[in-house]
């Protein structure tokens, strides 16, 4: 089953030779990112968006970084 959130959260990611998220927190809770299963990128308007399909090992997450705004977002998840 899949929810559609699209919440703002705060990531710790590696910025080399691209981007990698490491961690992020969500409504209190630390998710570590045990996996970048998929990765793409998309625009809207003059912001470049990327995604990230990530897992912590139990549940599927889709998050965001528009690098415009410098803000990242939970936009799904998939337990």
């Amino acid at each position: 089953m899949s929810t559609v959130l699209k919440e703002p959260i705060k990531v710790i990611a590696v910025f080399d030779n691209g981007v990698k998220p490491v961690k992020f927190k969500w409504k209190g809770r630390v998710y570590p990112v045990k996996e970048i299963t998929y990765a793409w990128t998309s625009k809207e308007g003059d912001s470049r968006i990327m995604h990230f399909s990530v897992s912590d090992g139990a549940a599927l997450y889709e998050i965001t970084y528009d690098s415009s705004a410098l803000k990242w977002s939970l936009e799904g998840v998939q337990a």
